[in-house]
């Protein structure tokens, strides 16, 4: 379904901006190919196979861009949109992948909040600039690589957390704990936001989001911060300075 894509082991652009991805795709092959391709861009690339797991992971984390396919299972893709734009109020650039080549489906998805608007079956290297122009126009408007709380401080780009001057050595969950945290210091984010920002498909027991907040708060103690806050039967917060 995809266009054949020689060129998708070149050299990467050393003009081209590295971005936070979610990829929105339920079919297995799609999916892996653009994957694969947007990673050796030096993107760093998330994933949903359907629409439900895209709304969680879209209220936990913040990204530079979506791209997002219309024909999604338990929740299509024009749902994700609206929850996008209408709850949660963000401005993300979204470009639709989409078999759907009807003008009224194009109308109606962009008048939703997408930016782009893609046919399948596409040239992965247009999507790849298609990406990097949605990027540059929004610049302005994405959430900082440097997010902050107090001491506490994390570089999106790098991956690396540091309280003051000492580097925290995170493993990747309890860095996803962290950076969902600090994208808005002082609220709330509930334990079922965390589980699945974690584990998206996946039931997990109420241990296992425990266990990991237990491992981040002992890396924070450690660097002498103790801002990490537990709300009783709701979820957790950083205090805010």
């Amino acid at each position: 379904m995809i266009a054949a894509h020689s060129t998708a082991r070149s050299a990467i652009n050393a003009d081209t901006a590295a971005c936070q991805l979610l990829v929105v795709e339920d079919d297995v092959t799609i999916l892996a190919n653009l994957v694969e391709y947007l990673e050796l861009q030096g993107h760093q690339v998330d994933v949903a196979y359907d629409g439900l797991a895209a709304q969680h992971r879209l209220a936990a984390r913040t990204y530079d861009v979506v791209i997002l396919d219309l024909g999604l299972p338990r929740a299509d893709g024009q749902a994700v949109l609206q929850y996008l734009r209408n709850t949660l109020g963000l401005a993300t650039p979204v470009l639709v992948l989409t078999a759907r080549d009807a003008l009224s489906s194009k109308l109606d998805t962009l008048a939703l909040g997408a930016d782009d608007y893609l046919v399948k079956p596409y040239a992965l290297a247009e999507v790849a600039m298609r990406v990097q122009v949605l990027h540059r126009r929004a610049r302005g408007t994405v959430v900082s690589d440097l997010l902050q709380a107090g001491t506490l401080c994390l570089d999106r780009r790098r991956r690396e957390a540091r309280v003051q001057d000492q580097v925290l050595h995170l493993m990747p969950r309890s860095m996803q704990i962290l950076e969902a945290l600090l994208l808005d210091p002082g609220r709330v984010v509930t334990r079922r936001a965390l589980e699945n920002l974690l584990w998206p498909d996946e039931d997990v027991g109420s241990d296992a989001l425990r266990g990991q907040i237990h491992l981040l708060r002992k890396a924070l103690s450690q660097a002498g911060y103790d801002g990490l806050e537990t709300v009783h039967g709701v979820g957790y917060r950083l205090k805010c300075a």
